[in-house]
């Protein structure tokens, strides 16, 4: 009886170990050292220490092409005299199958300075902007069209602006239940366009 149970136990030993591997197969975990290069490929110059992914993701084959999909701030953390600026990156592979979306955050460290931040000085040239005498064509609350296009997909969504609007120009907009808020190019009075 104790020889067959060590005869047991020496087969388990040995299936174990390979029976693991075998689910794993064919599956390659995406690194931020990819979406890193990915970023800097794309202008964004980022090192693999500023990329967090947000859960284990793997693909089909081994360093698959990827690409941007979205971009957005999540805001500004201070620590003394350091600022940290966090952006959500939306990538996914750029063959269609090898991977799913996923999102990553990608953080950057800035000095604090006595200067304004870009989103004050944003403020005041909208504000500058809305107090000129430039030809307004969309107005706070006006409902409109964004078009939202890249290489694989066209959607169209109804909007409500939240700002004036002049033509080429970008304004904030928001879906009509003001749940969704984007930022979108003004093309005609009822028309916004941006990209994913």
């Amino acid at each position: 009886m104790t020889t067959r149970w060590m005869a047991a136990l020496l087969m388990a030993t040995m299936v174990l170990p390979g029976w693991g591997q075998s689910q794993l197969q064919g599956r390659f975990p995406l690194t931020e050292h990819q979406v890193a290069q990915t970023l800097s490929s794309n202008g964004i110059l980022t090192g693999d220490e500023q990329v967090i992914l947000l859960a284990k993701v793997v693909a089909s084959e081994p360093s698959p092409a990827l690409d941007i999909l979205s971009v957005e701030p999540l805001g500004d953390r201070s620590y003394g005299k350091r600022r940290e600026a966090r952006t959500l990156v939306k990538l996914a592979c750029h063959a269609p199958g090898t991977c799913l979306p996923f999102y990553s955050i990608v953080t950057r460290q800035e000095a604090v300075s006595s200067a304004p931040s870009p989103v004050s000085t944003i403020r005041e040239a909208g504000n500058a902007v809305s107090k000129s005498n430039a030809a307004i064509i969309m107005r706070p609350g006006t409902h409109a069209t964004l078009v939202m296009d890249d290489a694989r997909s066209h959607v169209q969504v109804t909007v409500v602006s939240l700002e004036n609007g002049i033509a080429g120009h970008k304004i904030h907009v928001a879906s009509p239940d003001h749940k969704q808020v984007y930022v979108a190019e003004v093309v005609s009075s009822n028309l916004l366009k941006r990209s994913f």
